[in-house]
């Protein structure tokens, strides 16, 4: 039988350095290594350079790049990965493009479930609703997701769940990690009020008043300037570090020596900083949004907070107050990782359902 033909889109494609962009870099690593077969994968991107709302001027020429590698390339597959917000007219248009090229479609959910605008009938959810049940497959994160899918009208035996996996970086790391005398605390993402940049510095500044055996590194991009002066006006010069934007090489030395990853997020789908944080034997202290419960157990390999300073401030405080407690989570994280999340049980996954969708097509 000849390979199944997937174009995959993601949202900048090859050279993107996103979330979801960095998840493909790890696929096609792992698909090229290990010379996976039967696969025959393209990728393609969804939208420009351009930010902000310019996207709308950029987008005609990317569809028409998109429409020009169906033509040549002629996919059994579109998989599009998509999100919220300014991505749901684009894979709107990209998955109506894919259709009249005859190829079936799987949609890959990574963003906030929008189900009350859903059931308003608002614009947005009128095209997620339709996004997901035009597709001939839907590819949900966790079980979260997969139940909201199901309640807006998509038959179940055509959403699958797909965690997010990660190559293992942290093989050789010796757990639980050695006590350095001072709490190493990780927060790594964008920066930005819906990641939790606004009640984290507030928690540590809480967490000062009682311990000073601690210290926060926060490796991102965004609006750097903005919470940098906002953690001196806290109180908090010397206990935190702003690295700016950083290579993924580097993000990952960072989570191997990290006891903590902390992400207070108002939304998420499955975030992959605390997958790495998971993979590197850190203990996660991250608000319960989206499928975070599926990586963040609670009292076994961290602690699920409240949105607030005080919840947050409480959560490091144990974990810096009882050692033997942290090195336990520390340990749990890892096999977490190890049972749930890798980059190989990422790709089997995906194999299998390009397999199964494309023979569902085929005569």
């Amino acid at each position: 039988m000849p390979p199944v033909r997937v174009l995959c889109v993601t949202p900048f494609g090859p050279a993107g350095k996103g979330g979801i962009d960095r998840l493909y870099h790890y696929f096609r690593e792992f698909m090229a290594k290990n010379r996976v077969a039967g696969i025959d994968l393209h990728f393609a991107r969804s939208r420009g350079d351009a930010s902000g709302n310019w996207w709308i001027a950029s987008f005609p020429l990317i569809l028409a790049t998109i429409g020009l590698e169906l033509a040549r390339f002629r996919p059994d597959i579109v998989h599009i990965n998509f999100a919220t917000g300014g991505s749901l007219p684009r894979k709107y248009a990209i998955l109506k493009l894919a259709r009249a090229f005859g190829a079936r479609t799987i949609v890959h959910f990574h963003g906030q479930f929008i189900e009350d605008q859903v059931t308003a009938r608002t614009i947005p959810g009128r095209l997620f609703a339709s996004i997901a049940r035009q597709a001939d497959c839907v590819v949900a994160l966790g079980k979260v997701h997969a139940d909201a899918f199901e309640r807006i009208g998509v038959p179940r035996e055509r959403i699958m769940i797909v965690p997010n996996g990660i190559p293992d970086f942290a093989a050789d790391l010796v757990l639980p990690k050695p006590d350095a005398g001072a709490l190493a605390i990780l927060f790594s993402g964008l920066l930005t009020e819906n990641k939790g940049m606004h009640v984290l510095i507030p928690a540590l500044a809480r967490l000062r008043q009682t311990t000073d055996t601690w210290h926060c590194t926060v490796a991102g991009n965004g609006d750097v300037q903005h919470f940098t002066q906002m953690a001196r006006e806290a109180g908090l010069d010397g206990k935190m570090t702003f690295t700016g934007w950083i290579e993924a090489n580097d993000m990952l030395a960072l989570m191997r020596e990290a006891d903590v990853v902390v992400l207070p997020s108002r939304t998420e789908a499955l975030p992959l900083s605390l997958i790495e944080g998971a993979c590197a034997g850190a203990a996660l202290v991250a608000t319960d949004v989206g499928n975070v419960r599926d990586i963040v157990h609670e009292g076994t390999n961290g602690i699920l907070v409240a949105r607030n300073p005080e919840a947050i401030a409480s959560a490091l405080l144990k974990l810096a107050a009882d050692r033997p407690e942290l090195q336990d989570m520390q340990i749990a994280s890892r096999q977490i990782y190890l049972q749930h999340f890798t980059i190989s049980a990422f790709a089997e996954r995906l194999r299998d359902i390009y397999t199964r969708v494309a023979r569902d097509s085929r005569p």
